[in-house]
Protein backbone atom coordinates (compact mmCIF):
# COMPACT_ATOMS: atom_id res chain seq x y z
CA UNK A 1 0.00 0.00 0.00
CA UNK A 2 2.84 2.39 0.87
CA UNK A 3 4.56 1.77 -2.48
CA UNK A 4 1.29 2.32 -4.33
CA UNK A 5 0.72 5.66 -2.60
CA UNK A 6 4.32 6.65 -3.29
CA UNK A 7 3.94 5.73 -6.95
CA UNK A 8 0.78 7.86 -7.20
CA UNK A 9 2.53 10.82 -5.60
CA UNK A 10 5.48 10.54 -7.98
CA UNK A 11 3.15 10.15 -10.98
CA UNK A 12 1.23 13.25 -9.90
CA UNK A 13 4.53 15.12 -9.49
CA UNK A 14 5.69 14.18 -12.97
CA UNK A 15 2.35 15.02 -14.61
CA UNK A 16 2.23 18.42 -12.87
CA UNK A 17 5.83 19.07 -13.96
CA UNK A 18 4.84 18.36 -17.56
CA UNK A 19 1.75 20.59 -17.23
CA UNK A 20 3.73 23.60 -16.00
CA UNK A 21 6.34 23.04 -18.74
CA UNK A 22 9.40 22.52 -16.56
CA UNK A 23 12.73 22.51 -18.41
CA UNK A 24 14.11 19.17 -19.58
CA UNK A 25 16.82 19.15 -16.90
CA UNK A 26 14.21 19.50 -14.16
CA UNK A 27 12.12 16.70 -15.67
CA UNK A 28 15.22 14.53 -15.79
CA UNK A 29 15.90 15.35 -12.14
CA UNK A 30 12.40 14.29 -11.17
CA UNK A 31 12.88 11.09 -13.14
CA UNK A 32 16.11 10.26 -11.31
CA UNK A 33 14.45 11.07 -7.97
CA UNK A 34 11.54 8.76 -8.76
CA UNK A 35 13.93 5.99 -9.74
CA UNK A 36 15.90 6.45 -6.49
CA UNK A 37 12.71 6.17 -4.44
CA UNK A 38 11.21 3.19 -6.27
CA UNK A 39 14.39 1.22 -6.97
CA UNK A 40 14.58 -0.52 -3.54
CA UNK A 41 11.15 -2.09 -4.12
CA UNK A 42 12.25 -3.47 -7.52
CA UNK A 43 15.81 -4.51 -6.60
CA UNK A 44 16.64 -8.23 -6.15
CA UNK A 45 17.35 -9.22 -2.55
CA UNK A 46 21.08 -9.69 -3.26
CA UNK A 47 21.48 -6.08 -4.41
CA UNK A 48 19.07 -4.46 -1.96
CA UNK A 49 21.73 -3.18 0.44
CA UNK A 50 23.71 -1.58 -2.42
CA UNK A 51 20.59 -0.05 -3.99
CA UNK A 52 19.40 1.41 -0.70
CA UNK A 53 22.85 2.85 -0.08
CA UNK A 54 22.89 4.53 -3.49
CA UNK A 55 19.28 5.77 -3.41
CA UNK A 56 19.80 8.65 -0.97
CA UNK A 57 22.84 10.23 -2.75
CA UNK A 58 20.99 9.82 -6.07
CA UNK A 59 17.94 11.57 -4.57
CA UNK A 60 20.06 14.51 -3.39
CA UNK A 61 21.77 14.78 -6.76
CA UNK A 62 18.38 14.73 -8.50
CA UNK A 63 16.99 17.35 -6.09
CA UNK A 64 19.94 19.67 -6.72
CA UNK A 65 19.45 19.20 -10.46
CA UNK A 66 15.78 20.18 -10.23
CA UNK A 67 16.46 23.24 -8.09
CA UNK A 68 19.35 24.35 -10.27
CA UNK A 69 17.37 23.92 -13.49
CA UNK A 70 14.51 25.99 -12.06
CA UNK A 71 16.86 28.71 -10.84
CA UNK A 72 18.49 29.02 -14.27
CA UNK A 73 15.30 28.87 -16.34
CA UNK A 74 13.52 32.11 -15.41
CA UNK A 75 11.56 30.41 -12.63
CA UNK A 76 8.22 32.09 -11.86
CA UNK A 77 6.87 32.29 -8.34
CA UNK A 78 3.64 30.31 -8.54
CA UNK A 79 1.65 27.98 -6.33
CA UNK A 80 1.97 25.14 -8.88
CA UNK A 81 5.65 24.81 -8.04
CA UNK A 82 4.86 24.72 -4.32
CA UNK A 83 2.43 21.84 -4.99
CA UNK A 84 5.19 20.03 -6.93
CA UNK A 85 7.59 20.36 -4.00
CA UNK A 86 4.91 19.24 -1.55
CA UNK A 87 4.14 16.10 -3.56
CA UNK A 88 7.83 15.31 -3.73
CA UNK A 89 8.22 15.78 0.02
CA UNK A 90 5.34 13.35 0.61
CA UNK A 91 6.89 10.71 -1.66
CA UNK A 92 10.27 11.00 0.12
CA UNK A 93 8.61 10.81 3.55
CA UNK A 94 7.11 7.43 2.67
CA UNK A 95 10.62 6.14 1.93
CA UNK A 96 11.92 7.72 5.17
CA UNK A 97 9.36 5.72 7.16
CA UNK A 98 10.92 2.48 5.98
CA UNK A 99 14.55 3.50 6.65
CA UNK A 100 16.43 1.22 9.03
CA UNK A 101 18.31 2.86 11.88
CA UNK A 102 18.17 6.36 13.34
CA UNK A 103 21.05 7.64 11.23
CA UNK A 104 19.51 6.64 7.90
CA UNK A 105 16.05 7.78 9.02
CA UNK A 106 17.51 11.17 9.92
CA UNK A 107 19.20 11.50 6.54
CA UNK A 108 15.98 10.68 4.71
CA UNK A 109 14.04 13.12 6.91
CA UNK A 110 16.57 15.82 6.00
CA UNK A 111 15.58 15.34 2.36
CA UNK A 112 11.91 15.56 3.36
CA UNK A 113 12.57 18.83 5.20
CA UNK A 114 14.52 20.23 2.27
CA UNK A 115 11.58 19.71 -0.08
CA UNK A 116 9.09 21.00 2.52
CA UNK A 117 11.20 24.13 2.94
CA UNK A 118 11.22 24.47 -0.83
CA UNK A 119 7.42 24.16 -0.95
CA UNK A 120 6.89 26.68 1.87
CA UNK A 121 9.40 29.13 0.36
CA UNK A 122 7.73 29.00 -3.06
CA UNK A 123 4.28 29.43 -1.50
CA UNK A 124 5.56 32.40 0.50
CA UNK A 125 7.24 33.89 -2.57
CA UNK A 126 4.14 33.42 -4.73
CA UNK A 127 2.00 35.27 -2.20
CA UNK A 128 4.61 38.04 -1.90
CA UNK A 129 5.35 38.65 -5.58
CA UNK A 130 1.70 38.28 -6.63
CA UNK A 131 0.70 40.61 -3.76
CA UNK A 132 -1.84 38.13 -2.41
CA UNK A 133 -2.05 38.77 1.29
CA UNK A 134 -3.88 35.54 2.16
CA UNK A 135 -1.47 33.37 0.19
CA UNK A 136 1.51 35.20 1.68
CA UNK A 137 0.44 34.67 5.28
CA UNK A 138 -0.43 31.03 4.56
CA UNK A 139 3.09 30.59 3.20
CA UNK A 140 4.47 32.40 6.25
CA UNK A 141 2.69 29.96 8.59
CA UNK A 142 3.88 27.01 6.50
CA UNK A 143 7.46 28.27 6.67
CA UNK A 144 7.24 28.72 10.44
CA UNK A 145 5.85 25.19 10.80
CA UNK A 146 8.66 23.67 8.73
CA UNK A 147 11.33 25.62 10.63
CA UNK A 148 9.80 24.48 13.92
CA UNK A 149 9.90 20.86 12.70
CA UNK A 150 13.53 21.30 11.68
CA UNK A 151 14.27 22.77 15.11
CA UNK A 152 12.66 19.87 16.94
CA UNK A 153 13.55 16.91 14.73
CA UNK A 154 17.28 17.45 14.26
CA UNK A 155 20.21 18.07 16.51
CA UNK A 156 21.79 21.44 15.88
CA UNK A 157 24.95 23.01 17.10
CA UNK A 158 24.92 26.46 18.73
CA UNK A 159 25.41 28.27 15.42
CA UNK A 160 22.70 26.27 13.64
CA UNK A 161 20.21 26.68 16.48
CA UNK A 162 20.89 30.41 16.61
CA UNK A 163 20.33 30.70 12.85
CA UNK A 164 17.01 28.86 13.04
CA UNK A 165 15.85 30.90 16.02
CA UNK A 166 16.75 34.12 14.18
CA UNK A 167 14.78 33.07 11.10
CA UNK A 168 11.74 32.15 13.20
CA UNK A 169 11.86 35.47 15.09
CA UNK A 170 12.27 37.36 11.80
CA UNK A 171 9.24 35.67 10.24
CA UNK A 172 7.15 36.33 13.36
CA UNK A 173 8.38 39.88 13.94
CA UNK A 174 8.32 41.28 10.40
CA UNK A 175 4.50 41.35 10.01
CA UNK A 176 4.16 42.82 13.52
CA UNK A 177 6.65 45.60 12.82
CA UNK A 178 5.01 46.24 9.44
CA UNK A 179 1.62 46.58 11.12
CA UNK A 180 3.03 49.07 13.61
CA UNK A 181 4.45 51.28 10.83
CA UNK A 182 1.71 50.61 8.25
CA UNK A 183 -0.63 53.43 9.31
CA UNK A 184 2.18 55.95 8.74
CA UNK A 185 2.63 54.78 5.16
CA UNK A 186 -1.06 54.84 4.25
CA UNK A 187 -1.76 58.39 3.19
CA UNK A 188 -5.19 59.70 4.10
CA UNK A 189 -5.66 62.30 1.39
CA UNK A 190 -7.81 65.23 2.46
CA UNK A 191 -8.03 68.68 0.88
CA UNK A 192 -6.73 70.37 4.03
CA UNK A 193 -3.63 68.16 4.11
CA UNK A 194 -2.98 67.75 0.40
CA UNK A 195 -0.22 70.37 0.51
CA UNK A 196 2.09 67.75 2.04
CA UNK A 197 1.68 64.74 -0.14
CA UNK A 198 3.20 65.95 -3.38
CA UNK A 199 6.42 66.55 -1.47
CA UNK A 200 9.11 63.91 -1.91
CA UNK A 201 10.39 64.67 1.56
CA UNK A 202 6.97 64.78 3.23
CA UNK A 203 6.01 61.42 1.71
CA UNK A 204 9.45 60.04 2.64
CA UNK A 205 10.09 59.15 -0.98
CA UNK A 206 7.15 56.74 -1.01
CA UNK A 207 5.78 56.51 -4.59
CA UNK A 208 2.74 54.60 -3.31
CA UNK A 209 1.77 57.61 -1.21
CA UNK A 210 2.26 59.93 -4.17
CA UNK A 211 0.20 57.69 -6.47
CA UNK A 212 -2.67 57.74 -3.97
CA UNK A 213 -2.45 61.52 -3.66
CA UNK A 214 -2.30 61.96 -7.44
CA UNK A 215 -5.43 59.86 -7.85
CA UNK A 216 -7.26 62.30 -5.58
CA UNK A 217 -5.67 65.26 -7.39
CA UNK A 218 -6.87 63.92 -10.77
CA UNK A 219 -10.41 63.52 -9.47
CA UNK A 220 -10.36 67.15 -8.32
CA UNK A 221 -9.17 68.31 -11.75
CA UNK A 222 -11.93 66.29 -13.44
CA UNK A 223 -14.50 68.01 -11.25
CA UNK A 224 -12.99 71.40 -12.08
CA UNK A 225 -13.12 70.59 -15.79
CA UNK A 226 -16.81 69.78 -15.51
CA UNK A 227 -17.42 73.23 -14.03
CA UNK A 228 -15.34 75.42 -16.36
CA UNK A 229 -15.07 73.59 -19.71
CA UNK A 230 -17.58 73.30 -22.50
CA UNK A 231 -17.47 71.55 -25.85
CA UNK A 232 -17.54 73.73 -28.95
CA UNK A 233 -18.54 71.48 -31.83
CA UNK A 234 -17.04 72.26 -35.22
CA UNK A 235 -14.25 74.51 -33.91
CA UNK A 236 -10.62 73.97 -33.04
CA UNK A 237 -9.82 73.40 -30.27
CA UNK A 238 -13.12 71.82 -29.36
CA UNK A 239 -12.65 72.14 -25.56
CA UNK A 240 -12.89 75.74 -24.40
CA UNK A 241 -13.18 77.62 -21.13
CA UNK A 242 -16.75 78.63 -20.34
CA UNK A 243 -16.96 82.44 -19.93
CA UNK A 244 -18.23 83.55 -16.54
CA UNK A 245 -17.85 80.11 -14.97
CA UNK A 246 -16.60 79.26 -11.47
CA UNK A 247 -14.88 76.19 -10.12
CA UNK A 248 -12.57 74.94 -7.39
CA UNK A 249 -9.30 73.01 -7.44
CA UNK A 250 -9.08 71.46 -3.98
CA UNK A 251 -9.03 74.55 -1.70
CA UNK A 252 -8.43 77.13 -4.43
CA UNK A 253 -11.38 78.96 -6.06
CA UNK A 254 -10.97 79.48 -9.80
CA UNK A 255 -12.93 81.97 -11.89
CA UNK A 256 -13.16 82.43 -15.65
CA UNK A 257 -13.95 85.98 -16.77
CA UNK A 258 -16.49 87.00 -19.39
CA UNK A 259 -13.88 86.86 -22.18
CA UNK A 260 -13.00 83.24 -21.36
CA UNK A 261 -9.68 83.73 -19.54
CA UNK A 262 -8.73 82.78 -16.01
CA UNK A 263 -8.57 85.85 -13.77
CA UNK A 264 -10.42 89.07 -13.08
CA UNK A 265 -12.65 90.84 -15.55
CA UNK A 266 -10.89 92.78 -18.32
CA UNK A 267 -12.16 94.96 -21.11
CA UNK A 268 -11.71 94.03 -24.74
CA UNK A 269 -9.93 97.33 -25.36
CA UNK A 270 -6.56 98.06 -23.79
CA UNK A 271 -7.41 101.56 -22.57
CA UNK A 272 -3.76 102.59 -22.71
CA UNK A 273 -2.41 99.55 -20.84
CA UNK A 274 0.64 97.58 -21.93
CA UNK A 275 -0.95 94.20 -22.52
CA UNK A 276 0.97 90.92 -22.15
CA UNK A 277 -0.71 87.67 -23.10
CA UNK A 278 0.65 84.44 -21.57
CA UNK A 279 -0.03 81.55 -23.93
CA UNK A 280 0.28 78.04 -22.62
CA UNK A 281 -1.11 74.82 -21.22
CA UNK A 282 -2.33 73.80 -17.78
CA UNK A 283 1.07 74.87 -16.45
CA UNK A 284 0.17 78.45 -17.43
CA UNK A 285 -3.50 78.21 -16.47
CA UNK A 286 -2.28 77.13 -13.04
CA UNK A 287 -3.06 73.97 -11.07
CA UNK A 288 -3.36 75.99 -7.87
CA UNK A 289 -4.40 74.05 -4.75
CA UNK A 290 -4.54 76.54 -1.88
CA UNK A 291 -6.40 79.88 -1.63
CA UNK A 292 -3.16 81.89 -1.60
CA UNK A 293 -1.68 80.10 -4.65
CA UNK A 294 -1.60 82.15 -7.85
CA UNK A 295 -0.74 81.10 -11.43
CA UNK A 296 2.52 82.51 -12.74
CA UNK A 297 0.94 85.13 -15.11
CA UNK A 298 -0.74 86.76 -12.12
CA UNK A 299 2.50 86.66 -10.12
CA UNK A 300 4.38 88.11 -13.10
CA UNK A 301 2.06 91.11 -13.20
CA UNK A 302 2.70 91.74 -9.50
CA UNK A 303 6.49 91.46 -9.97
CA UNK A 304 6.47 93.93 -12.87
CA UNK A 305 4.46 96.47 -10.87
CA UNK A 306 6.73 96.09 -7.83
CA UNK A 307 10.13 96.13 -9.51
CA UNK A 308 9.80 98.09 -12.73
CA UNK A 309 8.61 101.71 -12.98
CA UNK A 310 6.58 102.11 -16.16
CA UNK A 311 4.87 104.98 -17.93
CA UNK A 312 1.85 102.78 -18.73
CA UNK A 313 -0.04 100.30 -16.56
CA UNK A 314 0.90 96.68 -17.29
CA UNK A 315 -1.72 94.00 -17.70
CA UNK A 316 -0.88 90.28 -17.93
CA UNK A 317 -3.67 88.08 -19.31
CA UNK A 318 -3.60 84.38 -18.47
CA UNK A 319 -4.43 82.67 -21.78
CA UNK A 320 -3.34 79.22 -20.63
CA UNK A 321 -5.83 76.39 -21.05
CA UNK A 322 -5.48 72.85 -19.66
CA UNK A 323 -4.98 70.14 -22.32
CA UNK A 324 -4.01 72.71 -25.00
CA UNK A 325 -0.88 72.32 -27.09
CA UNK A 326 0.99 74.96 -29.09
CA UNK A 327 -1.09 74.02 -32.13
CA UNK A 328 -4.30 74.65 -30.15
CA UNK A 329 -2.94 78.07 -29.14
CA UNK A 330 -2.21 78.85 -32.79
CA UNK A 331 -5.76 77.90 -33.77
CA UNK A 332 -7.24 80.33 -31.23
CA UNK A 333 -4.94 83.26 -32.04
CA UNK A 334 -7.15 84.96 -34.69
CA UNK A 335 -10.36 84.47 -32.73
CA UNK A 336 -9.37 85.09 -29.12
CA UNK A 337 -5.84 86.50 -28.79
CA UNK A 338 -5.24 89.01 -31.58
CA UNK A 339 -8.47 90.97 -30.82
CA UNK A 340 -6.91 91.75 -27.42
CA UNK A 341 -4.21 93.76 -29.24
CA UNK A 342 -1.34 92.38 -27.16
CA UNK A 343 1.96 94.25 -27.03
CA UNK A 344 3.85 91.12 -25.97
CA UNK A 345 3.05 87.42 -26.18
CA UNK A 346 4.86 85.00 -23.85
CA UNK A 347 4.71 81.37 -24.96
CA UNK A 348 5.20 78.75 -22.25
CA UNK A 349 4.44 75.46 -23.97
CA UNK A 350 5.97 72.02 -23.57
CA UNK A 351 4.62 68.65 -22.54
CA UNK A 352 1.30 68.76 -24.43
CA UNK A 353 3.20 69.19 -27.69
CA UNK A 354 5.93 66.62 -27.17
CA UNK A 355 4.00 64.34 -29.52
CA UNK A 356 5.00 66.76 -32.30
CA UNK A 357 8.63 65.76 -31.90
CA UNK A 358 9.44 63.11 -34.50
CA UNK A 359 10.53 59.70 -33.21
CA UNK A 360 13.72 60.01 -35.21
CA UNK A 361 14.61 63.08 -33.13
CA UNK A 362 14.04 61.60 -29.71
CA UNK A 363 16.83 59.34 -28.46
CA UNK A 364 16.04 55.75 -27.49
CA UNK A 365 14.54 55.51 -24.04
CA UNK A 366 16.60 52.58 -22.88
CA UNK A 367 15.33 50.39 -20.07
CA UNK A 368 12.78 51.93 -17.76
CA UNK A 369 13.70 52.38 -14.10
CA UNK A 370 11.98 49.92 -11.77
CA UNK A 371 8.48 50.82 -10.69
CA UNK A 372 7.42 50.44 -7.09
CA UNK A 373 5.51 47.19 -6.52
CA UNK A 374 2.99 46.82 -3.72
CA UNK A 375 3.58 43.75 -1.54
CA UNK A 376 1.81 42.19 1.46
CA UNK A 377 4.67 43.43 3.68
CA UNK A 378 5.36 47.08 2.98
CA UNK A 379 8.71 47.14 4.77
CA UNK A 380 9.90 44.30 2.54
CA UNK A 381 8.48 46.06 -0.54
CA UNK A 382 10.43 49.22 0.33
CA UNK A 383 13.65 47.26 0.82
CA UNK A 384 13.11 45.38 -2.45
CA UNK A 385 12.50 48.62 -4.34
CA UNK A 386 15.64 50.25 -2.96
CA UNK A 387 17.74 47.29 -4.00
CA UNK A 388 16.27 47.34 -7.51
CA UNK A 389 16.91 51.09 -7.77
CA UNK A 390 20.53 50.62 -6.67
CA UNK A 391 20.96 47.99 -9.38
CA UNK A 392 19.34 50.25 -11.98
CA UNK A 393 21.50 53.23 -10.97
CA UNK A 394 24.64 51.11 -11.20
CA UNK A 395 23.84 50.18 -14.80
CA UNK A 396 22.50 53.65 -15.68
CA UNK A 397 25.80 55.27 -14.66
CA UNK A 398 27.62 52.97 -17.06
CA UNK A 399 25.29 53.84 -19.92
CA UNK A 400 25.63 57.11 -21.81
CA UNK A 401 22.58 58.22 -23.78
CA UNK A 402 22.88 61.51 -25.71
CA UNK A 403 20.16 64.11 -25.12
CA UNK A 404 19.79 64.46 -28.89
CA UNK A 405 20.87 61.58 -31.16
CA UNK A 406 23.63 62.30 -33.69
CA UNK A 407 22.16 63.14 -37.09
CA UNK A 408 18.78 64.19 -35.67
CA UNK A 409 17.02 67.21 -37.19
CA UNK A 410 14.98 68.88 -34.42
CA UNK A 411 14.34 71.97 -36.55
CA UNK A 412 12.50 69.83 -39.11
CA UNK A 413 9.89 68.59 -36.62
CA UNK A 414 6.22 69.69 -36.51
CA UNK A 415 6.94 71.33 -33.15
CA UNK A 416 9.56 73.61 -34.73
CA UNK A 417 7.15 74.35 -37.60
CA UNK A 418 4.43 75.38 -35.12
CA UNK A 419 6.82 77.75 -33.38
CA UNK A 420 7.77 79.28 -36.76
CA UNK A 421 4.08 79.89 -37.38
CA UNK A 422 3.79 81.65 -34.03
CA UNK A 423 6.86 83.78 -34.83
CA UNK A 424 5.42 84.75 -38.21
CA UNK A 425 2.05 85.64 -36.67
CA UNK A 426 3.73 87.89 -34.10
CA UNK A 427 5.89 89.54 -36.78
CA UNK A 428 3.05 90.31 -39.18
CA UNK A 429 0.91 91.74 -36.36
CA UNK A 430 3.81 93.77 -34.89
CA UNK A 431 3.68 91.97 -31.55
CA UNK A 432 6.76 91.27 -29.46
CA UNK A 433 7.29 87.57 -28.77
CA UNK A 434 9.07 85.73 -25.94
CA UNK A 435 9.58 81.96 -26.18
CA UNK A 436 10.13 80.28 -22.79
CA UNK A 437 11.52 76.79 -22.47
CA UNK A 438 9.81 74.19 -20.31
CA UNK A 439 10.73 73.17 -16.75
CA UNK A 440 9.91 69.87 -15.04
CA UNK A 441 10.29 68.29 -11.62
CA UNK A 442 13.10 66.05 -12.87
CA UNK A 443 15.80 66.28 -15.49
CA UNK A 444 18.76 64.27 -16.71
CA UNK A 445 20.71 64.99 -13.53
CA UNK A 446 17.92 63.90 -11.16
CA UNK A 447 18.28 60.94 -8.85
CA UNK A 448 16.42 57.89 -10.28
CA UNK A 449 14.61 57.38 -6.98
CA UNK A 450 13.20 60.92 -7.24
CA UNK A 451 12.10 60.20 -10.81
CA UNK A 452 10.41 57.03 -9.60
CA UNK A 453 8.55 59.00 -6.92
CA UNK A 454 6.72 60.81 -9.72
CA UNK A 455 5.79 57.64 -11.52
CA UNK A 456 2.12 58.68 -11.36
CA UNK A 457 3.01 60.52 -14.57
CA UNK A 458 4.64 57.30 -15.75
CA UNK A 459 8.24 56.51 -14.94
CA UNK A 460 8.99 55.65 -18.53
CA UNK A 461 7.04 58.75 -19.59
CA UNK A 462 9.18 60.81 -17.19
CA UNK A 463 12.35 59.63 -18.88
CA UNK A 464 10.84 60.23 -22.30
CA UNK A 465 9.64 63.69 -21.25
CA UNK A 466 13.11 64.62 -20.00
CA UNK A 467 14.70 63.81 -23.34
CA UNK A 468 11.89 65.44 -25.29
CA UNK A 469 12.32 68.54 -23.15
CA UNK A 470 16.02 68.71 -24.01
CA UNK A 471 15.09 68.69 -27.72
CA UNK A 472 12.36 71.28 -27.09
CA UNK A 473 14.82 73.66 -25.41
CA UNK A 474 17.25 73.21 -28.28
CA UNK A 475 14.53 74.14 -30.80
CA UNK A 476 13.66 77.33 -28.93
CA UNK A 477 17.25 78.48 -28.55
CA UNK A 478 17.96 77.92 -32.25
CA UNK A 479 14.76 79.70 -33.33
CA UNK A 480 15.71 82.70 -31.18
CA UNK A 481 19.15 82.71 -32.79
CA UNK A 482 17.55 82.64 -36.26
CA UNK A 483 15.10 85.42 -35.36
CA UNK A 484 16.83 88.16 -33.34
CA UNK A 485 13.51 89.89 -32.72
CA UNK A 486 12.38 86.87 -30.65
CA UNK A 487 13.30 86.81 -26.96
CA UNK A 488 14.40 83.44 -25.59
CA UNK A 489 13.56 82.97 -21.89
CA UNK A 490 15.40 80.30 -19.93
CA UNK A 491 13.06 79.14 -17.14
CA UNK A 492 15.42 76.47 -15.81
CA UNK A 493 17.46 78.39 -13.17
CA UNK A 494 16.35 77.43 -9.64
CA UNK A 495 13.36 75.56 -11.09
CA UNK A 496 14.03 72.73 -13.55
CA UNK A 497 14.77 69.53 -11.62
CA UNK A 498 13.91 71.08 -8.24
CA UNK A 499 11.09 68.67 -7.45
CA UNK A 500 9.93 70.41 -4.28
CA UNK A 501 8.57 73.23 -6.48
CA UNK A 502 6.24 70.86 -8.38
CA UNK A 503 3.07 68.99 -7.44
CA UNK A 504 3.74 66.35 -10.08
CA UNK A 505 6.01 65.96 -13.07
CA UNK A 506 5.16 69.32 -14.67
CA UNK A 507 2.72 71.39 -12.55
CA UNK A 508 3.94 73.92 -10.00
CA UNK A 509 3.46 74.50 -6.33
CA UNK A 510 2.95 78.11 -5.24
CA UNK A 511 6.71 78.45 -4.86
CA UNK A 512 7.23 77.01 -8.34
CA UNK A 513 4.82 79.52 -9.90
CA UNK A 514 6.68 82.35 -8.16
CA UNK A 515 10.04 81.09 -9.38
CA UNK A 516 8.77 80.71 -12.95
CA UNK A 517 7.33 84.22 -12.89
CA UNK A 518 10.66 85.52 -11.59
CA UNK A 519 12.62 83.75 -14.32
CA UNK A 520 10.29 85.07 -17.02
CA UNK A 521 10.49 88.61 -15.63
CA UNK A 522 14.28 88.47 -15.76
CA UNK A 523 14.06 87.20 -19.35
CA UNK A 524 11.73 89.96 -20.61
CA UNK A 525 12.95 92.83 -18.42
CA UNK A 526 14.99 94.41 -21.24
CA UNK A 527 11.93 94.42 -23.52
CA UNK A 528 9.79 96.00 -20.83
CA UNK A 529 12.39 98.66 -20.11
CA UNK A 530 12.64 99.53 -23.80
CA UNK A 531 8.87 99.73 -24.21
CA UNK A 532 7.84 101.17 -20.85
CA UNK A 533 10.73 103.18 -19.41
CA UNK A 534 9.48 106.55 -18.11
CA UNK A 535 10.51 109.52 -20.26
Amino acid sequence: MQRLLQTLLLAGTFLLALWVHLPAAALAGFGVAAAALLAPALAPPAALVWVEGAALPALWLASLTVWGALALSGFAWDYYYAALAGLMAGAIWLSARGAVGAIWKGRWNAAVMAWLLCAALIWLGAGYFQNKRGGFYAGLLAMLAVLALCRGCFRWGPAGAQTLNTLILLLVGLPIVDRVFLPQSRVAVRPETCRLYYSYNAAKGDPEAFARWEEFYTSQFDRLGHDIFYTSAGSRPHFRLRPGSRGRMMNCPISINSLGFRGPEISASKDGAYRIVALGESTTFGMTLQPDDKPWPEVLEQIIRQHLPTRRPVQVINAGVPTYSLQDSLDRLPREILPLQPDLIISYHGANGFHMLDNSVLPPLGPAPPAYQERPIKLAADAEHRLRLLWFRYHALRREVPAVPPGARPMATPYAAAYRELIECARTNHIRLALANFSMAVNQASDPKVIDFYRGGGTRAAYGFMRANAVHSLILSQLAAEHPEVCFVDTHPHLDGEHEKFIDLIHFTGEGDRQLATNIFLGIRDILQQDLAPP
